[in-house]
């Protein structure tokens, strides 16, 4: 049986962290093309977020053998959750405040200069919506809402992961082991 630690030495985990970005860029889409739902700042950094884990993922699926890219792969995945929990909870705060009506956000992503993500991109990244509209809400929660439940599992279980994979080094006879499969 595989343990929790040795999942970051396992392309297969790496996958499924991938796969499971993947599938919430694709609900994002649905929402936009779909049902018409324009995203606004904050729902295009989320989805900056979600693009970080899953590069990050990409980073562990092909480095997974390697403790440098592991590790790498590790940290991106911890950064991004981090930052799309800050972003989705700020969100959140933000719609679900007493004076809702005068939340506002950015009008445009505030990208690099040199990556202007929003103009290269728009259909992905411009950020025509309103932070303060609430558009779609299921059991009681609002997109931000969601997303700041999915960025928290995220985070939590990539300290699990983390952790465990820590432990699990300790544990060899030799103690700390920077490459094993």
């Amino acid at each position: 049986m595989l343990s929790v630690g040795q999942w970051p030495n396992k392309p297969f985990a790496w996958l499924l962290l991938f796969l499971g970005c993947s599938g919430l860029l694709a609900a994002a889409l649905y929402f936009q093309m779909v049902l018409g739902l324009e995203p606004c700042v904050k729902c295009v950094y989320q989805r900056m977020a979600v693009v970080g884990i899953g590069l990050a993922a990409i980073v562990g699926l092909f480095g997974s053998g390697f403790w440098l890219t592991r590790w790498a792969a590790l940290i991106g995945w911890l950064y991004s959750s981090y930052q799309g929990l800050l972003i989705a909870y700020d969100h959140w705060d933000l719609q679900t405040s007493k004076n809702a009506f005068f939340a506002v956000c950015e009008s445009a992503p505030n990208f690099p200069g040199w990556a202007p993500l929003h103009e290269w991109m728009p259909g992905l990244f411009a950020a025509p919506g309103l932070c303060g509209d609430i558009d779609w809400q299921w059991l009681g929660l609002g997109m931000p809402g969601w997303m700041t439940v999915i960025f928290a599992g995220f985070l939590l279980i990539g300290i699990i992961v983390a952790v465990c994979h820590i432990i699990a080094s300790f544990k060899k006879k030799d103690g700390l082991v920077l490459y094993h499969k």
